[in-house]
């Protein structure tokens, strides 16, 4: 009831605004038809309850149908529906609704028709969808449109996410691709598709498909360029391929002709299915291989100002003497002449920026020129937006997983490596929580809700330092799976992160969407020799706490190792190193060599909670294993003395301690070692310079400037203890002892 009030509170605002214009605009608007709207919790309060809210609907056992609602107006001509793809009209812009490009269909029904069922949509897709009402009286007189909302608006906005589609059997397969030419094998047993299929639900292969004679029916093989370079060349021969019974025993085919460095989609298909979204099988995307030539040198040209989003209005950013970046990495993305796994460098001791959001949907290595760092010259700086305001909103963004879809893409996007090094990241005028209002939302790479499945071969930052990330580090979301075989972050410094809220929440250093049970981005993740500063977030790493039935191969494998923890996450309680409250089976979790410190000005009133892991239940196999060893703290601050104020790594609920006799160390070396020596005598100067007065954080509590306090003293009393002898922690602090 209470949003019901204000859309009519708001309407009633609009009407009184619009009176205080001159009398024809006051005939314009009351002749115009009343605007129809869906049916959506947003404006009905009845949430799953309502059976004739918008909704996505199974069909013949699948998902991928909608059923739309809308309120019936007297007297009208009719309504005019339009839906399209999120990405496509996501800004809520008129001018992106009323592109034809971007509308998958516009079409009228009568005014008695007041639902519609739209069947056969793409799975796992977002839709957005808008409705207007018809005059009799014509076109200047229907209403406006209901529906252009960018999401962020309630009562302006319908959108809905199909469901996924149904296990799919893996077909086609490839091999590795050459410059112009790919070998896709094909395999249509029944047999070996049931045989090889891992899921922990019913395949229902034969139900969802054509099997004849012991073989899964298709007699087609369709190759397409991508979206991301919709001019790649396909021979003629292979954009319609008629498939063989030579093709099958033979058992591949050589599809040759193609241009280098580019992505192609390829298909098989069953013919007799009338559905196309139904038709196919598993979609391949194929990268072609390329040359990859000498790093490319970004030499830096300052940008004196940029626009806001209106595209018109100029913003003065000449005093941050930063170059823009979206330009070059976009045009990289579609450019054919440089291949995936192109190196760039940025100018030592120069600043670059984005302005947007920074798709990454191949494979790149950004870095520092090694030859300044050696000069001494120092890291480029790279500012994830926060260069101005819109309003009073930060214009922050993010490097972003994969991409967004346009309308028919539905597969996979394989990246062969992401590699950041040596740059300071920074987001200047991002804030922290304020004591009132939650801070900037901006991660250093997110993803889309709606973004394609990824498969990452390797994710690698080292030797970076990142500053006002406030929402989250790492975090993939969407339906859609993620893969990632292999996450290396060494030798990075964090610090004026988090913060987000009073609680510290926002999202994990290592967010998981816990949506998809194929999904795996911890598959092989390595935090290794960094150092994390008074950054209060909801925990390291998450799957989001989802109890998922995952195939036999998923399995994560999670190192941490030589990291230093300083208030790594204060605020509250119940934020853990690991929360990964139902684990796959099989999992490997180690924690070595860590040093974690708590530590605070004697009158300064801030919280100071560590939490250790929440994990609760072992799925499949019911096992896993656990490497935990030589972990140590500094002797301030402990709870039954150690570091941990909850969900210590040895207890026995909830925590590693509940299945010790599977630590390799021994069940005593879940416990973190307590040296006898305190922040203060191990380090100059530990502390967090900002006070804290009271149950409540400022803007400037959880900031520095600096990490120059954390080195170590040169004394004997360091040279003697266990933190310094055993190297526990990263290892350049312990650099300023001779």
């Amino acid at each position: 009831m209470k949003k019901i009030f204000l859309y009519i509170t708001t309407a009633l605002a609009i009407i009184s605004f619009n009176s205080c214009s001159d009398k024809d605009s006051i005939t314009e608007e009351a002749d115009r038809e009343f605007m129809t709207m869906f049916r959506t919790d947003d404006n009905t309060g009845r949430g799953d309850n309502d059976p004739y809210r918008c909704q996505v609907i199974t069909v013949n056992g699948h998902n991928n149908s909608v059923h739309l609602y809308w309120y019936g107006v007297d007297d009208c001509a009719g309504y005019e529906l339009k839906w399209a793809l999120q990405p496509a009209v996501s800004s809520g812009l008129a001018s992106d609704w009323e592109n034809p490009d971007n509308i998958i269909k516009d079409t009228i029904v009568s005014p008695d028709c007041l639902d519609m069922v739209i069947n056969n949509m793409e799975y796992s897709t977002d839709y957005r969808f808008a409705i207007r009402t018809l005059s009799k009286k014509g076109e200047g007189y229907h209403s406006k449109w209901y529906g252009y909302g960018s999401g962020r608006q309630w009562a302006e906005y319908c959108g809905l996410t199909t469901g996924n589609r149904y296990p799919v059997p893996e077909i086609i397969t490839q091999s590795a691709p050459t410059k112009t030419s790919v070998r896709i094998y094909i395999n249509p047993s029944y047999e070996d598709a049931v045989n090889n299929y891992t899921e922990s639900v019913p395949n229902e292969f034969d139900k969802n498909f054509e099997v004849k004679d012991g073989k899964f029916v298709m007699q087609k093989l369709t190759v397409k360029p991508s979206s991301e370079n919709p001019n790649a060349p396909v021979p003629d021969e292979f954009a319609n391929y008629e498939l063989s019974e030579a093709d099958f025993e033979r058992g591949y085919i050589d599809i040759e002709g193609l241009q280098e460095s580019s992505v192609y989609i390829i298909n098989v298909e069953n013919t007799n299915i009338p559905v196309a979204v139904d038709a196919v099988y598993n979609t391949l995307s194929v990268r072609t291989d390329g040359e990859v030539g000498d790093p490319i040198l970004i030499t830096h040209e300052v940008t004196p100002n940029d626009t806001l989003s209106d595209g018109t209005t100029l913003v003065d950013i000449s005093s941050y003497n930063a170059m823009r970046l979206d330009e070059v990495f976009t045009d990289y993305i579609h450019n054919n002449k440089l291949a995936e796994g192109t190196i760039f460098e940025l100018e030592g001791g120069k600043a670059y920026y984005f302005k947007n959001n920074m798709s990454l949907s191949k494979g790149l290595t950004l870095r520092t020129r090694p030859e300044d760092i050696a000069a001494g010259k120092g890291r480029a700086k790279v500012y994830l937006g926060g260069l101005w305001k819109e309003g009073t909103t930060v214009k922050s963004n993010n490097f972003m997983f994969g991409r967004q879809p346009l309308s028919g893409e539905n597969y996979t996007l394989f990246v062969k490596s992401l590699e950041f090094e040596n740059i300071d990241f920074d987001c200047p005028l991002a804030e922290h929580f304020n004591g009132t209002s939650n801070g900037t939302g901006n991660y250093f790479i997110n993803m889309y809700s709606n973004g394609m499945a990824v498969t990452l071969q390797s994710f690698t930052i080292k030797d970076c330092s990142f500053r006002r990330m406030i929402r989250g580090f790492i975090r993939v979301q969407g339906s859609k799976v993620k893969q990632f075989e292999h996450v290396l972050v060494e030798g990075c410094d964090f610090y004026d992160c988090g913060y987000y809220d009073n609680n510290g929440r926002g999202y994990a250093w290592v967010a998981g969407d816990g949506a998809q049970p194929k999904s795996n981005i911890f598959k092989d993740m390595v935090f290794r020799n960094n150092t994390f500063y008074d950054s209060p977030r909801t925990c390291m790493i998450t799957d989001n706490g989802k109890d998922l039935d995952w195939p036999t191969s998923i399995t994560y494998n999670i190192t941490i190792e030589n990291n230093t923890f300083v208030n790594f996450s204060t605020c509250s309680s119940g934020r853990q190193i690991i929360d990964l409250r139902y684990l796959p089976g099989g999992s490997k979790i180690s924690i070595k060599n860590n040093l974690f410190i708590l530590t605070k000005q004697s009158d300064d009133d801030r919280y100071l909670y560590q939490g250790g892991a929440d994990i609760r239940t072992i799925n499949g196999s019911g096992e896993a294993s656990w490497d935990i060893s030589n972990n140590w703290s500094t002797n301030t601050f402990l709870t039954s003395g150690q570091i941990f104020t909850g969900n210590a790594f040895n207890a026995t609920k909830n925590s590693f301690g509940k299945w010790a006799e599977w630590n390799v160390a021994g069940a005593s070396e879940l416990e973190v070692h307590v040296d006898n020596i305190s922040p203060e005598d191990l380090m100059t100067s530990p502390n967090p310079p900002h006070k804290q007065s009271g149950t409540t954080g400022s803007i400037d509590t959880h900031t520095i400037d600096n990490l120059n306090g954390l080195y170590f003293k040169n004394t004997s009393t360091v040279k003697n203890s266990k933190i310094y002898q055993l190297g526990i922690g990263a290892s350049k602090w312990r650099e300023s002892v001779k």
